[in-house]
């Protein structure tokens, strides 16, 4: 039995060897991001020096906008931006973290499903589905490498089927020790770690509506471009799929009440008196709108 092979054909077993392939194994994606009538392509590095976990990812086109992982560290090298560094266990915006860091977290409130057998960049793929249990979240369906495990291809969906986003690798290189640029990354000095506001002591907040599964993980002050006053700023997740939510007084413009784009990220906003609150995330608006609607403050009865 090769390496991280799964002891039985079910998709919680093929899910733990996605996880473990994502984080041990040293290996490199050409891949290709599909959003609507966007497709950028990308190439992503990935390995272990010296015990350390360490990831790259290039964007190929346009103006330069790279990422670098050192375990839990995250540093952004954009173009005509100072670089900085972000704690966080993966690369946001790309695989849904999850799939390296707790898959058991998130499958209590999805239906999994193996879907037979496919080839992707010429190998032999095993198709998974990931089902939201409701339609207050989108669904996946994942490639994942039978050799290895690593995915091939992640398909977002909403509820009626239609494809929002698609990360499809075009080909994937292995190797037995870490590629020379990994090494180099590992040894470099990056900018030391952002360190966020201090997160209050007690939530000011309460949600009388939340899809299953959703809790708050952190809770800090923002400011955010243009606004002078500062926002809270709760993050939640049912395990894969994250939601942010900003709550501030009224500004002097108004926001729509929802907006959604074709990759599947929404925005909903709405009032409760003089306080705004903005949720934004890769979910159903109608989700979104109910979240921002049915906030209020801990001592309201």
């Amino acid at each position: 039995m090769p390496a991280h092979a799964v002891d039985d054909n079910s998709p919680i077993s093929w899910l733990r060897k996605m996880q473990t392939a994502l984080n041990e194994s040293q290996f490199q994606y050409s891949l290709i991001h599909l959003q609507m009538d966007h497709i950028r392509p990308l190439r992503y590095l990935h390995g272990v020096v010296d015990g350390k976990e360490v990831a790259y990812l290039e964007h190929l086109n346009g103006p330069r906008k790279n990422v670098v992982r050192v375990n839990n560290q995250v540093t952004y090298l954009e173009h005509e931006v100072k670089p900085y560094s972000v704690q966080s266990e993966r690369i946001s915006g790309f695989i849904p973290p999850a799939f390296g860091t707790g898959v058991e977290r998130f499958t209590p409130f999805y239906q999994l499903a193996l879907v037979g057998k496919d080839r992707v960049a010429g190998r032999s793929a095993q198709v998974l589905r990931i089902v939201s249990t409701d339609r207050f979240r989108y669904s996946y369906q994942v490639w994942l490498d039978v050799d290895t495990g690593l995915p091939l291809r992640i398909d977002t969906a909403n509820a009626e089927g239609h494809l929002l986003e698609q990360y499809m690798v075009v080909e994937l290189m292995l190797f037995e020790k870490p590629v020379p640029v990994i090494a180099e990354l590992a040894k470099q000095k990056w900018p030391p770690i952002l360190v966020p506001a201090q997160p209050s002591d007690k939530q000011q907040w309460r949600f009388g509506w939340l899809p299953k599964g959703f809790e708050v993980t952190h809770v800090d002050q923002h400011r955010l471009l243009g606004i002078n006053e500062p926002v809270q700023y709760l993050s939640l997740s049912d395990g894969l799929t994250d939601m942010s939510v900003y709550i501030g007084l009224v500004g002097p413009s108004e926001l729509p009440s929802d907006i959604s784009v074709g990759n599947g990220l929404s925005l909903a906003s709405a009032r409760h008196g003089d306080v705004e609150v903005v949720a934004v995330g890769k979910l159903p608006k109608e989700t979104l709108a109910n979240v921002a609607g049915s906030i209020y403050p801990v001592t309201e009865k």
